[in-house]
């Protein structure tokens, strides 16, 4: 029975009953309670149906609270049921949502779903708000990029660097801007800098990354490039190599490479500062000596050196001084 019901009926039911007794008894009635100070004179029908109306009130009251009581159970369920699909939404692009769920059961499917990563292996009708988040994954995977302003994600996120990839593929002077910008994941600076390295001079990179924290990786491809183009300076080859730790088997790369375009006497000059900055790299300046056949060069550092030190250059010393010198440097393997 409806609410509205329930107090027509009840009524109803009490004006019959008070029809009832009055056309029985038309009398009054008096209750006196002297301890209570109470006196009062009242028809008999009017006494008869008192406590069936007290009894109504109650009723009516204990009915609203447990309706109010429902209605915001109910209006939480369905506001947490709408927040589940929110967090759908969120972990569909790999974030972690902050939506704080009141219903105790749906609390802990959410915090399950904050903790697991989903996609939806086909289209299904759904929410509009997750019908448009599978067109923005849709579009990325496609290699559509999404204005940042759309896509409201943090820059190292997975679907915003892979959005962030779309743009770079597409824009190389994008690329500029990421690699500017320290709060990119290294891996995409490392993407943006092998596109510029790809379409800008050396000259050009070497500035637009003063500022950036370069790895060896990228210190690598640009000597490489550099060596091509010799754009950079003895100092600056010098403070790229001594920033990070470089291995003598990836200097002996790095002086192959010059080897082809740089002047021996720039290249030996490079490697003599490069082994006085730091001794363990005197076995690549070994390399390029024993490469441009400066041998009393090399025969200086090496007697001057212990006995268990540049093994592989004392052997080849010795091959030379003794005319067996049939072998190349790059016949042996350099670590």
């Amino acid at each position: 029975m409806g609410f509205k019901k329930y107090i027509i009926a009840s009524f109803v039911f009490l004006m019959i009953v008070a029809a009832y007794v009055y056309s029985i008894d038309n009398s009054e009635f008096t209750v006196k309670i002297v301890e209570l100070g109470i006196n009062k004179t009242l028809p008999i029908y009017i006494w008869i149906i008192t406590p069936a109306l007290f009894l109504f009130f109650a009723t009516i009251i204990h009915m609203l609270f447990y309706g109010t009581k429902s209605y915001l159970q109910r209006s939480t369920i369905k506001k947490d049921i709408s927040k589940l699909s929110m967090i759908i939404n969120d972990r569909l692009l790999d974030k972690t949502s902050s939506l704080s769920l009141k219903t105790p059961s749906l609390k802990e499917i959410a915090d399950v779903l904050n903790t697991v990563e989903f996609k939806l292996t086909k289209q299904s009708e759904t929410s509009p708000l997750i019908e448009s988040t599978l067109k923005i994954i849709t579009d990325i995977e496609n290699g559509k990029y999404i204005p940042h302003k759309d896509l409201k994600l943090p820059v190292n996120n997975i679907w915003a660097i892979k959005n962030t990839k779309n743009r770079l593929l597409n824009d190389e002077n994008f690329a500029i801007e990421v690699i500017k910008d320290v709060e990119y994941p290294t891996d995409l600076i490392e993407m943006a800098f092998d596109i510029a390295l790809e379409n800008k001079p050396v000259e050009t990179v070497k500035r637009i990354t003063e500022s950036t924290n370069l790895t060896k990786n990228m210190i690598k491809k640009l000597l490489l490039k550099d060596s091509e183009q010799l754009s950079l300076t003895n100092g600056e080859i010098f403070n790229y190599i001594t920033n990070h730790a470089f291995t003598n088997k990836e200097l002996i790369a790095i002086a192959k490479n010059y080897k082809k375009t740089m002047a021996p006497e720039q290249l030996i000059h490079l490697f003599d500062d490069l082994s006085s900055k730091n001794e363990d790299f005197t076995t690549s300046y070994l390399f390029v000596l024993f490469e441009y056949q400066m041998i009393d060069k090399a025969r200086e550092i090496l007697v001057n050196s212990q006995k268990n030190e540049y093994v592989l250059f004392k052997a080849l010393l010795d091959l030379k001084d003794s005319g067996k010198y049939n072998y190349s440097v790059d016949d042996f393997i350099l670590e």
